[in-house]
């Protein structure tokens, strides 16, 4: 055998033994964990979609906000956790009550009349919100590349909903008033004092929040529409996946939190309005058009710019917020506290000099 022979004949070898190391450093459980926020966040609107078919859009979400947020605190607990005080709890029931209750309450009720598939696009809006109210409250000045971002996606909210849409406008106001409230929740959840424990922290959120929505649901006499034996198995079927999105969520998310850097644990930003869209076409015939496209593609180039401001540190979540679509922290970026989508901060963010 030549020399040049010999070189190739261990190059390819030294290749092999590189790529079998490879294979056996390579985390598995990444790429499934990222599917499974893919899945589970971008399938939220499809998921109420089936089950307010046949079940009171606020009954229904209160429901599963209670039972969700009960799985999450007690397996934080069981895990150690410290129970949370009054005023924790406190801090995280008007983060739940803005969020699950004002929050997923309405857009539930919203999304009685539009498709989901627009639903899951205009969640888009929640950080584009959540950067507007950072502004007005706390004067947190976003980078220039992600203000274009902001420019961006609202460019592309307009284009979706423009006049002609055939969209119901009592209902796009309910999801839009849910999406600010949603934001405004993500914006003070850093300054309240939550529990330190992620599970616990968003238990308590969604028992706050739930229980809040079910003393509503049960005054504005939604419990009176229930007919347990009129309820579709599709409906059925809609409430346990949302009870799933807001444990297997978490439990994903929280996994990619802690092994990866914000940019990848976070992509599900910019996946779930495709998956919202391509969803409500395959379960419920939800008309796909080449505006509404075009004016997701636009939301989601914002969404990116907005993103790709962040740096690449792990997120050491504090406590993601499970109770719906979409995550924001504040983080600090240049010496100021910087919102970001779905970045959170170990602690609160000191506000800008």
């Amino acid at each position: 055998m030549s020399a040049s022979e010999t070189y190739g004949a261990a190059a390819r070898a030294g290749s092999r033994a590189g790529l079998r190391a490879w294979i056996g450093r390579f985390d598995w459980r990444i790429p499934l964990a990222l599917a499974a926020t893919y899945l589970f966040f971008g399938s939220g609107a499809a998921g109420t979609k089936a089950a307010i078919h046949t079940l009171p859009p606020l009954a229904m979400m209160a429901s599963r906000s209670v039972i969700a947020g009960s799985v999450l605190l007690a397996w934080g607990l069981k895990s150690g956790a410290k129970l949370p005080g009054k005023r924790q709890f406190a801090s995280a029931a008007l983060v739940g009550i803005l969020m699950v209750a004002l929050g997923s309450g309405a857009g539930a009720v919203g999304q009685r009349t539009v498709p989901s598939g627009i639903a899951g696009v205009l969640s888009a809006l929640v950080p584009l919100l959540a950067a507007c109210i950072g502004y007005a409250l706390y004067r947190e000045k976003l980078e220039r590349r992600a203000l274009i971002g902001l420019l961006i996606g609202f460019a592309g909210v307009g284009l979706l909903l423009r006049p002609g849409s055939n969209l119901d406008p009592l209902g796009l106001a309910l999801l839009a008033c849910g999406n600010l409230s949603w934001a405004l929740g993500a914006v003070l959840a850093p300054r309240l004092g939550l529990p330190e424990d992620p599970r616990v922290a968003a238990g308590s959120e969604l028992l706050g929040g739930g229980t809040v929505l079910l003393v509503v649901a049960a005054a504005m006499g939604a419990f009176n529409e229930l007919d347990l034996l009129a309820v579709e198995p599709a409906s059925w079927a809609g409430f346990g996946w949302l009870v799933i999105v807001g444990v297997g969520g978490f439990t994903a998310y929280g996994y990619l939190a802690r092994t990866v850097s914000c940019s990848v644990a976070t992509t599900f930003s910019y996946v779930n309005p495709v998956v919202a869209i391509s969803l409500g076409y395959l379960l419920f015939s939800e008309p796909v058009s080449l505006r509404m496209a075009v004016a997701v593609a636009v939301i989601i180039a914002g969404v990116c710019l907005i993103v790709s401001t962040r740096t690449q540190t792990p997120c050491n979540p504090v406590h993601p917020f499970t109770s719906g679509a979409g995550h924001i922290y504040i983080v600090r970026g240049r010496g100021r506290p910087l919102l970001l989508v779905d970045v959170p901060s170990n602690a609160a963010p000191e506000r800008p000099t």
